[in-house]
């Protein structure tokens, strides 16, 4: 009973460290996890773990990119100990047991700090100090507005490369970009462009012409260890009282703080009370629903400044007043008593989302307008907010269907989606329209991955024998590339041939993780048929190279290690006692 207190005390810790550290859920959950897969070793109790956890903590937050030094987990976990001097913790020896729960958890090289990248990328593209250390204001500051949208990266070196490409963008350095980081890092340019459009748009762009974000702020690049404790902005509230005294129009009706003096990012300050809440609101409904409100065509109707507009359209969506639905990278407002955009208004904001796109991507005049037919025939039931996923799939589709080769992963990059969801619509398009828009099968990208990888012929074959055997279940919604990918890793690892899975996530344009994903689902996929019956073990290759060796340990997650045991189990002996899903299910339930 007293080891099962201690386990409390250790994971109540854990939880308010990471409430403290304002770490994401998903951080969180893995470190648990990882946690929960010690626990079970025989030479490990709970107080072993209470010594451990913050290194298993630290470990997650690296693997993550999230800027959090050794220094802040464990400060805050000493204070929560009854005894700190029993446990031994010190942030100096964390690096040391960082390497060693790696080496228990199977993990080669456990990953740098984002900090520790930025640094050597600015040393290898010998790049000035002050970028370094505006890229780590930038990465800082991103997680403590949106911590997912740092955590949702696939690797410290994406983090880390995505905020020095931003941090020269800042001081009019174009000549820097994803790829150039690339080129000296762990992560793809792709991965790379993706994050740094997903930190521009969680800081804004007005912020990030800010002085704070300016080199010339950089007095001294060796007091960027101080950086964490940058003063914050002023609160609305003292913004509010500083700009009391230059109201022009004191008896305008004004919303509680909606007044505030706001930064232009040059010293100077603009006051939303310029632009008239009653006319903003008188604006949008006079437009809607025969005409979408946007910024631009508010802004336009009441000839005023497009920034001060929109400035007063959020306070109105902060009141409660308006809806802001974001059609692509248009934000449309919609009266607060109305629930549905009608279906017009729904076709507008898709095929501006494909005139935008085309801009971006350069397409020729016919393959715009063939996308917005097929906008016309298909999107009435389309919600507003995936506007710029349909457009993106009317483009691909008019690409395809005039023999053309716009890819998925290009057109996902210019906007904030993952390319599956580009895959799912192109079907949707499909049966709404009523077009049979070309798709390469899985085995078609699995040829082109074996030629733009220079893989082995061995892999080739096996890649597609795998795809041959490999039925969805229920996990198995994977677009094609992703699912030739998958297949290719799995084959590169059951015929034991080295294959760098950023390169291959790269190249098919999605996240190393999706490859992971992919490739497990097929591996539950096949070892779950095996067991049904529904594949002869005699003719799966991968069975004796595979669930009879030791290089099982190195693949997958806790779930497919649970179908791994199962299919281990079948085939030491007991190959004719086939087993029914339902059946199955239980089996591999978690406890």
């Amino acid at each position: 009973m007293a080891e099962s207190g201690s386990n409390e005390s250790y994971e109540s810790r854990l939880y308010e460290v990471a409430e403290r550290l304002q770490l994401p859920d998903s951080t969180l959950q893995i470190t648990r996890v990882r946690l929960d897969r010690l626990s079970g070793e025989s030479n490990v109790d709970a107080a072993h773990l209470d010594r451990i956890a913050p290194a298993v903590l630290a470990l997650s937050c690296r693997e993550d990119g999230l800027p959090i030094t050794d220094r802040d987990i464990v400060e805050p976990w000493v204070e929560l100990l009854a005894d700190p001097e029993e446990t031994g913790l010190d942030p100096e020896r964390l690096p040391e047991q960082i390497e060693a729960v790696a080496d228990r958890l199977d993990i080669d090289h456990p990953p740098e700090q984002p900090d520790a990248l930025v640094e050597q990328y600015v040393d290898a593209l010998d790049l000035p100090e002050a970028v370094g250390t505006i890229a780590r204001r930038i990465l800082r500051d991103t997680f403590r507005e949106a911590p997912r949208v740092v955590a949702e990266a696939s690797s410290p070196g994406e983090t880390a490369g995505a905020a020095l490409v931003l941090a020269a963008e800042a001081n009019g350095d174009d000549g820097l970009g994803p790829s150039d980081i690339a080129d000296v890092g762990s992560a793809g340019g792709v991965t790379i462009k993706n994050r740094y459009k997903a930190f521009r748009e969680a800081l804004g762009e007005e912020a990030l012409g800010a002085e704070h974000y300016q080199a010339s702020s950089v007095e001294d690049p060796s007091l960027e260890a101080e950086e964490s404790n940058v003063e914050e902005p002023a609160t609305n509230g003292d913004a509010e009282t500083a700009g009391e005294a230059s109201s022009d129009d004191p008896a305008e009706e004004t919303a509680p703080g909606a007044d505030a003096a706001e930064s232009n990012g040059d010293g100077t300050a603009e006051s939303a009370s310029a632009v008239s809440r009653a006319a903003c609101m008188d604006a949008v409904r006079e437009m809607f629903p025969d005409e979408l409100p946007t910024t631009a065509t508010v802004a336009e109707t009441l000839d005023e400044d497009e920034d001060a507009v929109a400035r007063r359209l959020e306070a109105l969506t902060e009141d409660g007043e308006i809806e802001a639905r974001r059609a692509g990278e248009t934000v449309a407002w919609i009266p607060g008593d109305q629930e549905e955009l009608g279906a017009d208004l729904t076709i507008d904001a898709v095929q501006g989302e494909v005139d935008a796109l085309a801009d971006i991507l350069d397409t020729d005049a016919s393959l715009r307008l063939f996308a917005r037919g097929l906008v016309s025939d298909a999107a009435g039931d389309v919600p507003v907010e995936d506007a710029a996923e349909f457009a993106g799939a009317a483009l691909i589709a008019s690409s395809r269907l005039n023999d053309g080769a716009l890819d998925p992963a290009t057109v996902a990059a210019e906007r904030e989606f993952e390319p599956r969801a580009l895959y799912e619509w192109l079907g949707r398009l499909g049966e709404n329209a009523d077009v049979e828009i070309p798709q390469r099968s899985p085995a078609d990208v699995v040829e082109s991955l074996i030629e733009d990888l220079d893989l082995s012929e061995r892999i080739r074959e096996e890649s597609l024998r795998t795809l041959e055997h490999y039925r969805p279940e229920e996990d198995g919604s994977f677009a094609a590339p992703e699912l030739a990918a998958g297949a290719v890793f799995f084959a590169a690892t059951t015929v034991r041939e080295p294959i760098d899975v950023d390169a291959l996530a790269d190249s098919i344009g999605f996240e190393t993780s999706h490859v992971s994903d992919a490739m497990n689902s097929v591996f539950v996929a096949l070892c779950r048929r095996l067991i049904r019956g529904e594949i002869d073990y005699e003719e799966c290759f991968w069975t004796a190279e595979l669930l009879e060796s030791d290089h099982i340990a190195e693949i997958g997650d806790p779930h497919t290690g649970r179908v791994v045991a199962a299919a281990k189990t079948y085939i030491a002996g007991r190959e004719n006692e086939h087993v029914d899903e339902g059946t199955l299910d239980v089996l591999l339930a978690e406890d």
